[in-house]
């Protein structure tokens, strides 16, 4: 077996489900004989970190996860947060009123779950764990006391996503995400859209990313970066991809990322991540 890595970080839409948020069988047998070999595996995604739990106890990368696209770093099964941050709840009300202005969809990662007015874009129980329906955002995000991580907003207009891109960046000292494709199955997608994909941004505190939190992981684990392999396909992958020692890219995956990566597998609907991962370390 290769040793010449010893952690391994993989995204999760897009890079380790398919496109009908399925694992496939071949990424959950070469993540647990990792595991058995003593290589770490974490889930890294924008997903709230309770609705990574559920992928990484199916796969065995327990216990370690790095959620809001690095706005967490925790061990869920000892309840310990390694690294988190938030916005502050006055900026946070600021930012919320001016998405509603705009007439925008989004969702805000408040601790662990993700707070919804309505279901939307496969935002809904049936696949969402981790789902909490309010009845008004402001209300909740007022009467609230938990960490708000980041918002998502979700638009089938991209240049409406710009546009309010550019204003939260020239309003407030606070990280953007590029826009991207949002992710979902076909059976979500609008009609009259043609069934195209809507587009996601994400709105985080200042500096934070997945690579940030694969950094203070590393450190907290005493391993250098050099020793890291990271698999993504989307734009959010952009920074880990900057830290990664060895960077896959899916044959799915976002033009940008194909650039920063040391190599390009198969796509998420063909088990890209075992395929890669068994040449790699040589393990099946």
């Amino acid at each position: 077996m290769n040793n010449k890595y010893e952690i391994v970080f993989i995204d999760i839409d897009g890079t380790l489900v398919n496109d009908e948020k399925i694992v496939p069988e071949e990424n959950i047998e070469i993540i647990r004989k990792l595991k058995e070999n003593g290589i770490e595996v974490v889930l890294a995604s924008g997903r709230p970190y309770h609705s990574i739990e559920k992928y990484s106890k199916q796969v065995g990368a327990v216990p370690y996860i790095i959620g809001s696209n690095g706005g967490i770093v925790a061990n869920f099964v000892d309840d310990k947060k390694i690294f988190s941050t938030s916005i502050k709840k006055e900026r946070a009300i600021e930012i919320l009123k001016l998405i509603k202005k705009n007439n925008i969809y989004c969702t805000i990662t408040i601790s662990g779950n993700l707070i919804v007015e309505d279901e939307q874009y496969s935002i809904t129980r049936e696949n969402r764990n981790e789902l909490v329906l309010v009845t008004s955002l402001e209300e909740y995000l007022e009467t609230n006391d938990g960490s708000v991580i980041k918002f998502s907003l979700i638009d089938e207009g991209k240049d409406k996503l710009n546009e309010m891109r550019k204003e939260i960046i020239d309003k407030f000292n606070i990280e953007v995400t590029e826009i991207d494709e949002f992710m979902i199955q076909k059976k979500y997608r609008k009609a009259e859209n043609n069934y195209k994909l809507p587009y996601i941004m994400d709105i985080m505190p200042e500096g934070i990313s997945k690579a940030k939190a694969i950094y203070e992981l590393c450190k907290y684990w005493g391993i250098e970066l050099s020793k890291t392999v990271v698999f993504g396909d989307g734009l959010n992958d952009i920074e880990m991809f900057n830290v990664g020692g060895y960077k896959v890219a899916m044959g799915n995956a976002a033009d940008k990322i194909k650039k920063l990566a040391d190599v390009i597998t198969k796509t998420n609907n063909e088990a890209g991540v075992a395929y890669e991962l068994n040449k790699i370390f040589e393990i099946l």
